[in-house]
């Protein structure tokens, strides 16, 4: 195999670990605030907060903005019903 491809792929290995790693801490932070809330009786929905993060993480991200948009949707959903 072409050393390029190999050393690309050994970057992308990298990258997908860090991804998982973030993905994780993101969801047991997330439902920490899930806990939190329903501890206090709240709605674990937030529509208006998960608008915000949408609209805060796919600015200037017009290329993947759909991408992260549902991404992000699977990530809320998890937190909320697993």
């Amino acid at each position: 195999m072409n050393n390029e491809i190999k050393k690309l792929r050994q970057e992308l290995d990298s990258l997908d670990d860090q991804i998982a790693e973030l993905v994780s801490k993101r969801i047991k932070v997330g439902k920490k605030i899930v806990k939190l809330k329903q501890e206090a009786g709240l709605s674990k929905d937030d529509p208006n907060r998960e608008r915000e993060i949408i609209g805060r993480i796919t600015a200037g991200k017009s290329e993947i903005s759909e991408l992260l948009q549902s991404l992000y949707g699977r990530i809320f959903d998890w937190v909320k019903n697993r």
